[in-house]
């Protein structure tokens, strides 16, 4: 029975010994709680003149071209997660099995341990000095029945640790990777509602947009001339060159190249020719560089964002004029500083 019993537990410290070097060492995963995403709103056509109703939606548009970059970005984050999680498991599982097969290899050894403990009344004190030939062979045999009892005693208890270390480490692993399961799908059904928040609202911001051009055709394009505008020198002048040579490039949501720019995307592209490498989102980008409060004291080059989180970003020129990359349907131009400014980002001198 005893023989038995060691058995089991030397197969379970076996798996346990190693899943515990694959597991132990790997950070538990953060908590989530992506909570349940709310249903997709219904977008309305806004009251006003056609410039008007173009205005409210394109911000509209703004705000979900910025929402879904973030949820893309955290869709990412969150599949990354998940991954790590499934490989951690994956090793954890592979090394489970090979402490299986090592096992047999070591079964000669424990069936001998479990049954001299079996046994022990045979190997006893009294055995050993009844049939030692001398004094010092007594005291050898006793000397190795002692240090067999201890060895016995040691490995138990390290067998017992190993286990409930084992235990406890599987249990996190899958509640990490149940963690990083939900974060994904969390994710992933925020930017499938971002997206049909697009698909619904696009209709209203095409009709606003034919609407105002049957009223103005000008009136959605810039036309003030860069060359109103002084350039300063260092990073800020760099980057707002590289701007201005854009000029007139259609936008286009999550375009960061010459073939068509977002309003974030613009700004990454302009600042990276001085250099500098900035986040991708108007929200992220607002966090950068040093807090400019308000209109009178911006300069040329600073970041100008609107709302909060942002869901526009444009770069200032001076005058109250701002170089960006407006909405669907526009150009990369330059106008004035419109409604909804919350403050400005000097990125450098």
């Amino acid at each position: 029975m005893a023989s038995h019993r060691l058995k089991r537990t030397m197969r379970g410290t076996l798996s346990a010994a190693v899943v515990i070097a694959v597991i132990g060492l790997t950070p538990s995963l953060a908590a989530a709680s992506p909570g349940a995403t709310p249903p997709p709103s219904t977008p309305t056509m806004p009251t006003g003149t056609p410039l008007q109703q173009y205005e409210a939606l394109s911000q509209q548009a703004s705000t979900l071209s910025q929402q879904l970059l973030n949820a893309q970005d955290q869709q990412k984050a969150a599949q990354t997660q998940l991954d790590q999680a499934n490989g951690d498991l994956g090793k954890a599982q592979q090394a489970e099995n090979a402490a299986v097969n090592q096992e047999s290899g070591l079964r000669g050894e424990v069936d001998q341990l479990a049954e001299a403990q079996y046994e022990g009344a045979r190997f006893g004190q009294l055995s050993a000095l009844l049939t030692g030939s001398s004094a010092q062979d007594y005291l050898t045999r006793a000397s190795l029945l002692q240090q067999m009892a201890e060895t016995s005693s040691t490995t138990l208890n390290k067998m017992q640790a190993a286990t409930d270390a084992a235990t406890a480490a599987q249990t996190r692993a899958k509640k990490d990777e149940q963690t990083a399961q939900d974060s994904t799908n969390a994710a992933s059904a925020l930017v499938a509602q971002i997206q049909q928040e697009e698909n619904a609202l696009a209709p209203l911001v095409q009709q606003a947009m034919n609407a105002e051009r049957l009223v103005d055709p000008s009136a959605l394009k810039g036309n003030i001339s860069p060359a109103e505008f002084i350039v300063p020198a260092g990073a800020a002048g760099v980057a707002i060159r590289a701007a201005e040579s854009v000029l007139g490039t259609p936008y286009h949501w999550g375009g960061t190249t010459t073939s068509g720019f977002d309003c974030s995307g613009l700004m990454l592209w302009s600042w990276a020719h001085a250099g500098i490498h900035l986040p991708r989102t108007a929200a992220e980008q607002q966090q950068v560089g040093t807090l400019i409060p308000n209109q009178a004291a911006l300069q040329a080059g600073d970041l100008v964002f609107f709302g909060s989180p942002a869901y526009h970003v444009g770069m200032y020129l001076g005058n109250g004029y701002m170089l960006d990359a407006p909405t669907t349907g526009q150009d990369v131009q330059i106008q004035q500083i419109f409604s909804g400014f919350s403050y400005g980002r000097r990125i450098a001198g």
